[in-house]
């Protein structure tokens, strides 16, 4: 039996698909708050009243223009700007396809963070970076570096795939 907060999460998110509508957008027009749909993934609990008017937004949006409105007890934004004063950001933004919307933000990791995930110290990591058999750095400013995920991620997996792999070859 599903859960009033995982239908609440499937619904959404089938919403936000087929809207191509961020996430933040969708907080606020819905119930007022730009960080709801962060809020909930870090634990935030969903309550009757935010589940009752999150739905209520999706059941009206695009029903009429103008009719999907913010709840009462917010303050309303005006419609959407004239294509003249929207700014270079926002039109980019919504020429997006919406795969690029929906897909993972890119997150960030300092070496203490990248010591605790690969099991390397900090020494190992600078030389296997020095010598190329480690993923690089970016630099997020002054002198501040970080690693990307995603390649930390692949490096690991590369890592556990070799060793399986010689382990498969040295039993037979």
């Amino acid at each position: 039996m599903e859960t009033l907060e995982g239908r609440f999460k499937t619904e959404v998110s089938a919403f936000l698909v087929r809207t191509g509508m961020p996430p933040t957008t969708f907080g606020m027009k819905a119930v007022g708050d730009p960080n709801l749909l962060r809020q909930i993934e870090g634990g935030r609990s969903v309550t009757l009243r935010l589940a009752d008017q999150a739905l209520a937004f999706i059941n009206e949006y695009g029903k009429e223009p103008g009719t999907a409105r913010a709840p009462p007890h917010r303050r309303r934004t005006r419609g959407p700007a004239p294509e003249a004063s929207r700014t270079r950001r926002d039109r980019a933004m919504s020429e997006e396809s919406t795969e690029q919307r929906t897909s993972p933000p890119i997150r960030f990791l300092r070496m203490p963070e990248v010591v605790a995930r690969t099991g390397l110290a900090a020494s190992t990591i600078r030389d296997r970076v020095a010598a190329g058999r480690f993923p690089q750095p970016v630099s997020l400013g002054s002198r501040a570096k970080g690693w990307i995920e995603a390649e930390i991620t692949e490096w690991s997996r590369g890592r556990i795939a070799a060793s399986r792999g010689a382990a498969e070859s040295g039993a037979r």
